[in-house]
């Protein structure tokens, strides 16, 4: 009797098949690589968000700066504008005080009271200052050069004193804070016969210091300003001049000889 193929009974065993199995590997490991990689993607861009402010921040501040400079720049148009439209503010000189004891000289020409272009400018700048100053007075000093007698001189002398104090006066300086006095040829300062020295002895010497309203001399009731003294020459005068210069013919007596 021929046996037949053996039969092998499987029963419950499930059949094993392979190529299936590898597959399904394949994709876990895809999977888990698909994985990973998003995972670096999701924290490149986490640390990526965390860190673009700090970035941003110079850029920010420089946006910030530039509109702090536009609002500048306007407040400073606007500021010009009104300053264009408004009326300016005066401004004043500041009042400079002078020194509390000033001298000052005027000088002569030969035997002459008369003033010159050069002392009419000198006295209306003291004349300016005593007008700010109304505490200062003045003492005028009256000078002659050696020629010529004492006496006239010491006429000349004051009638020169006279002729600075009228040009005070003619300026708006009250009569009462200004004193003459003569001195002549006693108050020379050069003793030689040059032409230099004697045009330096031919002078009025102002003396204006600080005295205070309080300690001023009072004006005298109903005082009027003196008159201007005229520009002329002296005809009876010598000073200056030698005897052979001198003019012929019979001289005038000087006043107070």
């Amino acid at each position: 009797m021929q046996k037949g193929p053996s039969q092998v009974s499987s029963g419950n065993i499930a059949p094993t098949v392979l190529g299936p199995q590898k597959e399904t590997k394949e994709v876990m490991l895809l999977a888990g690589l698909v994985l990973f990689l998003g995972g670096l993607i999701a924290a490149a861009w986490y640390y990526g968000q965390l860190a673009e402010p700090v970035k941003m921040t110079p850029v920010t501040d420089r946006a910030e700066n530039a509109n702090v400079s536009d609002l500048l720049k306007k407040a400073s148009v606007l500021n010009q504008a009104e300053a264009s439209t408004t009326q300016p503010t005066p401004v004043t000189a500041p009042v400079v005080s002078p020194a509390d004891i000033i001298h000052a000289d005027v000088y002569f020409e030969v035997g002459r009271r008369g003033l010159t272009d050069e002392a009419k400018a000198q006295l209306a700048a003291q004349a300016a200052m005593l007008k700010q100053h109304e505490d200062y007075g003045v003492l005028i000093q009256g000078y002659t050069d050696q020629q010529g007698s004492a006496s006239y001189n010491m006429t000349l002398g004051l009638k020169r004193a006279e002729t600075v104090k009228a040009e005070l006066v003619n300026a708006g300086i009250a009569e009462h804070r200004i004193k003459t006095v003569s001195l002549g040829e006693e108050g020379v300062l050069c003793v030689d016969n040059s032409d230099i020295c004697r045009h330096m002895n031919r002078r009025v010497h102002l003396d204006i210091r600080k005295i205070g309203l309080e300690h001023m001399a009072a004006p005298a009731v109903g005082a009027t300003a003196t008159e201007p003294a005229k520009t002329e020459e002296i005809g009876s005068s010598t000073e200056g001049l030698v005897p052979s210069d001198r003019p012929a013919g019979p001289a005038e007596p000087p006043t107070g000889s």
